[in-house]
């Protein structure tokens, strides 16, 4: 993990978007120990701020502390993807119902392009991660209701990482990608079309998609 640079953004929000992101993309593994001592010494910082982002990433159920240890990264079962996707397909296509009535042409626009090209070009993992999260974060970071979308993001992350852990062991990597993309495209055109019934459609159809995909492959790697 990189070092803290100083700048605008303070070092604690810094810090715990490290090792958020660092537990997003499975740097740190399911059952992985965070050693709080062992990162600050490497970062380059006091131990305070690294406690002060676990005891924030336990909050969102990416982490669990470990006395005298530092936190143990939680660990991924088929319960937890299923539990998972159930709330997913309870609130997202409520949200995404809600912003196909919002003007968002330009984002949509943007978003479009970074897909196409996504799937054009050679497999790019950064640009995969960023293409996913904007489309997910686009179907209810509009939303007026802020238990809504703060509930919605903190299931959004705990799926995030279940999804890129079965992902990264899957032998169709590229496979997945196009299905992918092409789910995320099939949203935005009801998105663009503002159509709120068939924008839901959409939304359920691809997250059941991502739930079969990421039972088989984590399924797969457990045995």
């Amino acid at each position: 993990m990189s070092e803290v640079k100083e700048g605008i953004i303070p070092v604690r929000e810094q810090v715990y978007n490290r090792i958020k992101s660092a537990i997003l993309s499975n740097e740190y593994e399911p059952g992985d120990i965070i050693p709080i001592d062992r990162l600050a010494r490497e970062i380059g910082i006091s131990a305070t701020p690294i406690r002060e982002a676990i005891i924030r990433l336990e909050s969102t159920g990416l982490l669990e502390l470990i006395p005298n240890k530092g936190a143990r990264v939680i660990e991924i079962t088929p319960r937890d993807i299923t539990d998972n996707w159930e709330l997913r397909l309870i609130l997202e296509p409520y949200a995404a119902r809600k912003t196909a009535l919002l003007d968002l042409d330009e984002e949509i626009q943007e978003l479009e392009r970074h897909i196409h090209s996504l799937m054009e070009k050679a497999y790019d993992h950064e640009s995969y991660v960023s293409a996913d999260n904007e489309l997910h974060r686009l179907l209810f970071s509009h939303v007026e209701n802020t238990v809504l979308r703060e509930t919605i993001e903190r299931i959004h992350y705990q799926s995030l990482r279940m999804r890129y852990y079965a992902e990264n062991v899957s032998q169709n990597n590229k496979e997945v990608i196009q299905k992918v993309c092409s789910e995320h495209l099939e949203i935005l055109d009801a998105l663009k079309a503002k159509d709120p019934a068939k924008t839901e459609q959409a939304v359920k159809r691809h997250l059941r998609n991502g739930e079969q995909r990421t039972l088989a492959t984590t399924l797969a790697k457990q045995k």
